[in-house]
């Protein structure tokens, strides 16, 4: 059985493994989630957070298109989707640079800026919605704390001229700065825990290492992982012999999801590199805003 709140911070796992509930890391992938699922509810397809961000970087001034993605915190490859699509739509223009051939200029086009002025209200919901949980004066230090969270300090000023009407500042966008977050996440995962284990693989045997008598649905949802990825990581966690099944005695359709001993040597090898990713990930704060970073996070993540 899955544990309540107060049993889950009263218990101890029978293996090294961290509490999802207070883990900087899930906390951040869950809280991504919440705004992906508040941007769908108001835009449907109509534009996607990445798309926005794009446009926001290039809202003060025209740019070449890699330093645009790095703006908005896209890879290469997915900046370049993201050019694409928009200038597709006649919301981009692309030119050469007459000093580097190699290179594109980016700049918004009229019909991106008439754009922008009905579509920034929107955003901006968004992102009231996402921390509506908190007080206004929590969402405001919680905001502040993200952003240093999100860029490993200090973040970058907010250009000249820019003009939050027309476009959010990035460096000040919950949503974006949470996405920034989970990215940053993911370099310090890959630096200290390397590709032994993945986030949500380490979520997912968490979740069976804390509860006892635990279905596949019952540790996807408490991994965080819809119905998809929670059967392909069950799959892959199978084939490596970390994990195994018995069925339920009472429901026969039904089978939990047991430990391996294999699993258990796993977590006891890398659950101090996963800790020390959350100490990464919580260094630009102090240990009192950390603290108090965290609380807030779980009150956005599991509202």
């Amino acid at each position: 059985m899955s544990l309540t709140d107060e049993e889950h911070d009263q218990a101890q796992a029978p293996v090294p493994v961290l509490p999802l509930r207070t883990t900087p890391g899930h906390l951040i992938r869950r809280s991504q989630q919440v705004h992906t699922a508040l941007w769908t509810q108001e835009f449907d397809g109509e534009i996607t957070g990445p798309q926005y961000a794009l446009l926001s970087a290039l809202t003060t001034t025209s740019i070449d298109q890699r330093s645009a993605g790095q703006i908005a915190s896209l890879d290469k490859s997915t900046a370049a989707d993201v050019v694409a699509r928009l200038e597709r739509n006649g919301w981009l223009a692309r030119e050469r640079d007459t000093v580097d051939r190699r290179r594109y200029i980016l700049s918004l086009t009229a019909p991106a800026r008439t754009a922008l002025r009905h579509i920034t209200p929107r955003v901006a919901e968004v992102q009231r919605r996402l921390l509506e949980p908190l007080t206004p004066a929590d969402a405001e230090w919680f905001a502040g704390a993200l952003a240093r969270i999100a860029y490993g300090g200090e973040p970058p000023a907010t250009p000249d001229g820019a003009d939050a009407a027309f476009a959010l500042p990035l460096t000040s966008a919950p949503g974006h700065l949470i996405r920034r977050s989970e990215q940053l996440h993911g370099v310090y995962w890959a630096n200290r825990v390397g590709s032994s284990v993945t986030p949500p693989q380490y979520a997912l045997l968490s979740a069976v290492a804390w509860n006892d008598d635990i279905d596949q649905s019952t540790a996807g949802e408490l991994a965080s992982l819809d119905k998809s990825s929670t059967t392909d990581i069950i799959a892959r966690l199978t084939r490596r012999g970390l994990v195994t099944s018995r069925p339920d005695p009472t429901d026969r359709r039904r089978k939990f999801v047991v430990l391996t001993p294999e699993a258990r040597e796993v977590l006891e090898r890398v659950t101090a590199d996963v800790e020390a990713v959350q100490r990464d990930v919580l260094a630009p704060l102090d240990a009192e805003d950390a603290e108090r970073f965290v609380a807030l996070l779980q009150v956005i993540a599991y509202r």
